[in-house]
């Protein structure tokens, strides 16, 4: 059965609010939904409100559960996903936004075992799934350029605009209603206790640094990405922490996936890869230095790390990495780097940056790219498949969501995927932070350890603000 994207837009300065604003009163605060949104000078973001169906999976079974019936599927996660889509396929409308219909959600870290052969030796005590993902046939996008707001919906006829019209007037009731937002939480159940519980503190991290520079020393590994969990209580709920993420640290990646039992809050800088049409392309991040205390003092500290010859070194290894992970999937000959090590400035930190691209191959879809390019080599290391199996032995817990990826993957074929971080997963009442370094063969422990914190630091500043905020309330 054929199935077309149809899709209804108005201008923003029509809506009578904010987008954010209208969105923030649209979601059911402890049901499923999704803001992927782009932070800083990206072209869309994304709203999903009301999924069709609901897949999720782990040790290669994936539960469906679709306009009320429920299935479960074995084997291989990606190869089941891949076939589960083959059904929903939709003709795109060049006129709309990119995303016109998918599946938007997390891809777990932990997948890697579908992928490579890892051993198991970290403690799995958050048991994340290795793929949660919510499937839309109707969605809210805005084009920030275009400054439109877009209502989406596959329909079986090209020129049938009736559901996503509805879509539109059901923003607009909204928008004019003068109602509230919503929480998820009551201050009196949210927990009291907040003492940071780290998976390793900086002794234990020390002692795994020396580790890998053993290993390093033995030619082993050029490099390996070591991380710290951090666990405090959440005291606000997680919606209104996300209302100030996004206030005090906007990120190109930023998302909000409500999916029930767990919320994941994101300020992702990075892009673990894109596909738009048959052009793929991934956006690596390795080098950081602190923001300064004034433009002159900034300017100073993105000059040194550009002029860092260890630096630029790392920079470039994983550049290649990068460009070999690409070729697998890549027509030869096409894959090259458009943009090489410019610096890009975050609330608290700014990064070197390069761009590779490629043409993928006729025989290649989005879930070959996935099993090609996953993990990101930026936060495993190089070589990175030795590199994950230090990872394992070293880091106590499993990464979960953690350098994983959130995005999206469309029906017609297009996908966009960032890499984890920067994110917080709150589940329970706890919220779980985790940032890592990389590590090298002169990589002093107590500094890696301290840029671990410094990662993670606005995601803390965010929630600190937040609960001050609510407390007030």
């Amino acid at each position: 059965m054929a199935r077309f994207a149809t899709g209804i837009s108005m201008s923003l300065s029509e809506l009578g609010e904010d987008w954010y604003a209208t969105f923030r009163k649209m979601i059911q605060p402890d049901g499923r939904h999704v803001l992927l949104e782009s932070g800083r000078g990206g072209r869309y973001s994304i709203m999903g409100l009301s999924p069709f169906a609901t897949l999720t999976g782990k040790d290669e079974r994936l539960h469906i559960d679709c306009h009320g019936k429920h299935e479960t599927r074995t084997g291989p996660l990606l190869a089941s996903l891949r076939s589960w889509m083959a059904d929903w396929q939709i003709e795109a409308d060049p006129v709309l936004p990119d995303i016109q219909g998918g599946l938007i959600g997390q891809i777990s870290y932990d997948l890697i075992r579908e992928v490579e052969t890892i051993p198991t030796e970290a403690a799995d005590d958050l048991d994340t799934r290795d793929v949660e993902l919510l499937a839309f046939d109707e969605l809210y996008v805005v084009d920030h350029r275009a400054e439109r707001l877009y209502a989406i919906a596959v329909s079986k006829d090209r020129d049938d605009t009736s559901r996503a019209a509805g879509l539109l007037r059901d923003w607009q009731r909204h928008a004019n209603a003068g109602e509230s937002f919503t929480f998820s939480e009551k201050k009196d159940v949210l927990k009291s206790e907040d003492t940071p519980v780290r998976s390793l503190d900086e002794e234990a991290f020390s002692q795994a640094v020396e580790q890998v520079q053993t290993y390093i020393r033995q030619g082993d590994v050029f490099q390996v990405n070591l991380s710290v969990r951090e666990t405090r209580a959440l005291k606000t709920p997680p919606e209104h922490l996300y209302d100030k993420l996004r206030e005090i640290n906007p990120s190109p990646y930023m998302g909000y996936l409500s999916l029930g039992d767990v919320t994941y809050v994101s300020a992702s800088p990075e892009l673990l890869v894109k596909i738009r049409g048959d052009e793929i392309s991934t956006r690596p991040i390795a080098g950081t230095r602190s923001r300064g205390k004034s433009p002159e003092d900034d300017d100073r500290l993105a000059r040194t790390l550009l002029e860092n010859e260890k630096e630029r070194a790392e920079h470039i290894m994983l550049v290649d990495l990068e460009r070999n992970d690409l070729g697998r999937v890549s027509a030869f000959g096409t894959v090259e780097v458009d943009e090489l090590m410019v610096i890009e400035k975050y609330s608290h930190v700014q990064h070197i940056v390069s761009n590779v691209k490629g043409q993928i191959r006729d025989d290649c879809d989005a879930f070959d790219v996935i099993a090609a390019t996953f993990p990101g080599g930026t936060i495993t290391g190089a070589p990175k498949i030795r590199t994950m199996e230090i990872i394992e032995e070293l880091e106590p817990v499993r990464r979960g969501a953690y350098t994983g990826s959130m995005g999206w993957i469309g029906f017609q074929g297009d996908m966009e995927l960032n890499i984890t971080i920067r994110t917080m997963v709150i589940r329970d009442g706890d919220v779980h932070v985790q940032a890592g370094a990389g590590i090298v063969i002169d990589s002093d422990p107590s500094a890696e350890f301290k840029e671990c914190l410094k990662k993670a630091k606005a995601l803390w500043h965010a929630k600190e603000q937040s609960e001050a905020e609510w407390s007030g309330q």
